[in-house]
């Protein structure tokens, strides 16, 4: 009996005398923290509940079982400080806010989902971000209570690539950013696709725009560079795909703006470029209030708009753009048409501000006031007059191009298949 109570001694006395430092840590925070600076941390596929604070350089390498989530309207993760951090491949979830991140350098955020949240991704004076491969939806509800997916503050030289937004306030929310570049991106059903407040040298390109009121809203903007985007379907009321407002030096080029209430609308704008645009069954095209002289719009494609152009009587350069309702003929088979074109279109004006109107298209009464408006327009010479309209669309040659050659193509495999089972045919 003795010898027992001496091993029951024993073993306690040696438990409480045992190193903890075996020990494993059983919070994210603790994980974190116990991360060496300039380490990577590999995180479990489970749920961790929980807010963190990031303060060092830190390397965070999920899966996709890996969950964060918070109920607080703390950020679930925050970085302050800190320079080279990487988040990869995890979840965050049910949040207020997914992450914060300031006054830091080289962040980058790759893989990362955030979900029911009301705010996606905050940073404020940072800069050589790179944001990728992140998918970002919002809470349901109307976009008047919701946060931005994701939102730059005072920072600089960042890129986010690659990104899907979805059901958000404004998808990329930019307020005096320098130097930033935003490519292959799909922001839907929001209120502004991308929001440029104070930015200056930005570019956007090859993003896609859908069902938002207004694809790209630039306000007090300068050397900008909005090109090859997608923008359609921003249909609502006093929706536009583009609006272009109190702003100087952008080029919008190469975009494809379908199916829009105003696929550009450009306000107080100034020596700034539209060109090569293509403007396929909109509202209203292109849209031009208390435009500058200096403002060009050329070698733009206007395909079953209702409005090609309309303007508030201010003046901007129009010259070289395809029109499908030009009546006009080419005698020189120069490519230009002989006589200018006049976009003043008394119906379609009308059509626009009262879409019930679109039934009287082609009734007598319109056709006459159509034909009235082209007889009156033979006289305008100032605002929206276009002396080298173009006799055939840009991007309806290169679809007949690439269509002509796929068919030559087919036609040569198919007649040497035909050869050459005659040939072994007559071999046999």
């Amino acid at each position: 009996m003795k010898r027992f109570w001496i091993l029951i001694v024993f073993f306690i006395t040696s438990f409480c005398l045992m190193p903890q430092g075996h020990a494993k840590a059983e919070t994210l925070q603790q994980l974190i923290d116990q991360t060496p600076e300039g380490g990577v941390l590999s995180l479990q596929g489970k749920k961790y509940k929980e807010n963190v604070i990031i303060h060092k350089s830190i390397t965070i390498k999920g899966s996709k079982q890996t969950v964060i989530e918070s109920n607080t309207r703390e950020a679930v993760v925050k970085i302050e400080g800190a320079d080279n951090v990487k988040i990869e491949n995890l979840t965050i979830q049910n949040a207020h806010v997914g992450i914060v991140a300031k006054n830091v350098q080289n962040l980058q955020c790759e893989g990362v989902t955030l979900k029911n949240s009301w705010s996606g991704i905050q940073l404020y004076n940072s800069k050589g971000v790179i944001l990728q491969n992140l998918s970002i939806k919002g809470v349901h509800g109307h976009y008047s209570k919701k946060g931005n997916g994701i939102a730059f503050f005072n920072s600089r030289n960042a890129i986010v690539k690659h990104n899907k937004i979805d059901n958000v306030q404004d998808g990329i929310y930019l307020e005096s950013v320098n130097d930033i570049k935003l490519v292959s991106n799909n922001i839907q059903n929001g209120r502004y696709g991308i929001h440029f407040m104070f930015v200056k040298n930005g570019q956007a390109n090859n993003n896609t725009f859908k069902r938002n009121v207004t694809g790209i809203m630039l306000m007090m903007s300068e050397n900008a560079i909005l090109s090859t985007n997608n923008i359609i379907a921003q249909s609502g009321l006093n929706a536009s795909g583009m609006t272009l407002f109190q702003s100087k030096n952008i080029k919008s080029e190469e975009n494809k703006f379908q199916s829009n209430r105003t696929a550009i609308s450009a306000q107080s704008l100034t020596n700034s470029t539209i060109q090569k645009n293509t403007f396929l069954m909109n509202q209203t095209a292109v849209e031009l209030i208390r435009s500058n002289e200096k403002n060009h719009v050329k070698e733009n494609d206007f395909i079953g708009n209702i409005v090609n152009l309309r303007s508030d009587g201010t003046n901007s350069h129009i010259a070289r753009n395809y029109y499908d309702d030009y009546a006009g003929i080419d005698v020189n088979d120069d490519g230009i048409g002989d006589r200018p074109y006049v976009a003043l279109q008394s119906f379609g004006q009308w059509m626009v501000r009262q879409p019930a109107y679109q039934y009287f298209i082609e009734s007598p009464s319109v056709v006459l006031l159509n034909e009235m408006d082209r007889q009156t327009n033979a006289i305008e010479k100032k605002q929206l007059v276009d002396k080298a309209p173009m006799m055939h669309s840009a991007i309806n040659m290169e679809q007949e191009n690439t269509v002509n050659t796929g068919k030559v193509f087919i036609g040569i495999v198919v007649m040497l298949s035909i050869l050459w089972f005659w040939r072994k045919e007559i071999q046999s």
